[in-house]
């Protein structure tokens, strides 16, 4: 090929193409190029089309050869506990979910060092590159957000990271155990739930959550820093409402995601239903001016019709997160209604939860729990698509967290956040189609090579910038000394089965 193009003019020079790939866009089009490439250069995709057309107009100091494997958006993780990793699968199957807070959490969070947590969100955020998901949504829960800063930037993921527990009536965290301060249904729910663990570096009071709140904002002067910063609250009847209002007021000022926890489990549904006067959550919250487009609900398991009504209504965002649901038992893949909000235009994204949830930061196993379950609880094949739960992951995820100016789609101005998976699977022979050969049979298991910010961070499998198995025995060691500390014997399951025998 000519190094002159048509008309004399040289080619641009740029630091990355990509070619010979099958480019999976996500914009809002849909369009997809059979024999794709992608231009990127200082961060950003320049240009995007057919693979002649772009090869034509550009000269890279390095080019990736796709060989006709699919390239698509980074996936956008929008509801993690990036710290939980661990002390993964340390809870056992008979484990009560009402107790998994006062038996491992709290110690958990009681006894974990800065350190510790660096070496928890180090892999976490390992596992999710190498699974496809390129930024994700701290629920905030790391005790120490600059440590989580440094291991995302370590690793090379886009992370938007909060202040921790922002809270200001921590004994909600008993899930549903709290009533209102005179409520009669429940006379001896606030002296219950004040029983409850204390953490000691948690704010205790309204004053020192709101000193806290918005202290990681200050990574938003630099418009291109790879690690940025929202607004969280725990939610989970943990905070007044005087303190939701302030901390929307804040977002809005600050123009990013104001994140919590929101109708996870029948419970906590209840206990806001009891506090909010008899109505429903989402709709009292609508009425006092805090539902909006820049809110985003981890979980939103239990909805009414007047909820998903206001829901599309005001537009903020659900992260769906299937698999938490199903590993507690708690019917939201049987009666939510996430499927139902999408097909109506609502922003659906999608959560991992965390390590002792779902027990992986696999976007992929969501969204594919995502779609299938939605068509085995409506009983039609076509209710969710594949390409559906593939937009969840991508741009709905890039609204949810705040991003979609800049991630969720390969269209040219955006950074360049790409995922390129191989051909060399069986799961992806023989070549019929593409999107449905991904999600229904290789999902992450394909994945080959990661780009993030324009920086290739997994390049053929083999993760840039540490040495893996270094820093697994590391992380694994720290993790076994940590739990020990916590006092902890892991316990195998001892869930009796009448009637058979092992």
């Amino acid at each position: 090929m000519s190094a002159v193009e048509e008309g004399g003019q040289l080619p641009h020079r740029i630091e990355l193409l990509v070619r010979h790939a099958y480019v999976i866009t996500v914009d809002e089009a849909g369009r997809i190029f059979a024999d794709g490439a992608i231009a990127i250069d200082r961060g950003r995709i320049v240009a995007v089309g057919d693979d002649a057309a772009i090869a034509a107009r550009y000269q890279a100091a390095r080019t990736i050869d796709a060989h006709g494997a699919p390239a698509h958006p980074g996936f956008v993780e929008c509801h993690l506990h990036a710290s939980f990793q661990t002390f993964r699968g340390a809870l056992p199957d008979q484990l009560r979910e009402t107790d998994a807070f006062d038996t491992f959490e709290s110690v958990f969070f009681n006894t974990v060092t800065d350190e510790e947590e660096y070496l928890a969100v180090l892999l976490a955020s390992m596992e999710m590159i190498r699974n496809g998901t390129t930024c994700f949504l701290e629920a905030g829960t790391v005790l120490a957000p600059a440590e989580a800063a440094r291991a995302a930037e370590r690793v090379g993921i886009r992370a938007v990271i909060s202040d921790a527990f922002i809270w200001d009536q921590p004994q909600g965290m008993a899930q549903g155990m709290m009533g209102g301060a005179a409520d009669p249904a429940c006379p001896g729910c606030q002296a219950a739930a004040r029983a409850h663990p204390v953490l000691r570096r948690a704010p205790r009071t309204r004053e020192e959550a709101l000193a806290r709140m918005g202290g990681e904002l200050h990574r938003n002067a630099d418009a291109d820093a790879l690690v940025t910063g929202h607004i969280a609250i725990l939610g989970l009847g943990t905070a007044s409402e005087t303190l939701m209002m302030e901390a929307k007021a804040r977002a809005d000022a600050a123009g990013v995601v104001l994140n919590l926890h929101q109708s996870y489990s029948p419970a906590d549904t209840d206990a806001d239903r009891r506090r909010f006067g008899g109505k429903d959550p989402l709709v009292h919250l609508a009425e006092v001016g805090f539902l909006d487009g820049n809110v985003t609900f981890g979980h939103a398991n239990h909805l009414t019709d007047a909820e998903c009504d206001a829901i599309v209504e005001h537009g903020p965002s659900l992260a769906w997160a299937p698999a938490a649901s199903m590993m507690w038992g708690h019917g939201g893949s049987i009666h939510g209604r996430h499927a139902e909000l999408w097909r109506r235009g609502a922003n659906i994204a999608l959560g991992s939860d965390s390590a002792n949830w779902s027990n992986d930061f696999d976007l992929w196993r969501q969204a594919n729990l995502a779609v299938l379950s939605a068509r085995d609880s409506h009983g039609d094949r076509t209710y969710l698509i594949a390409e559906d739960g593939l937009q969840m992951a991508t741009s709905a995820g890039a609204r949810a967290a705040g991003m979609a100016d800049r991630i969720g789609s390969i269209e040219v101005g955006k950074r360049a956040d790409i995922v390129i998976h191989t051909l060399n699977r069986p799961e992806m022979i023989p070549t019929t189609n593409m999107i449905r050969n991904l999600f229904y049979s290789s999902r992450s298991k394909s994945v080959h090579t990661v780009i993030v910010d324009g920086k290739v961070v997994m390049d053929e499998g083999r993760l840039m910038g540490l040495d893996e198995a270094e820093a697994l025995a590391e992380i694994n060691k720290a993790a076994m000394a940590m739990l020990a500390r916590m006092g902890k014997t892991i316990e195998p399951n001892q869930v009796a089965r009448p009637g058979r025998q092992v």
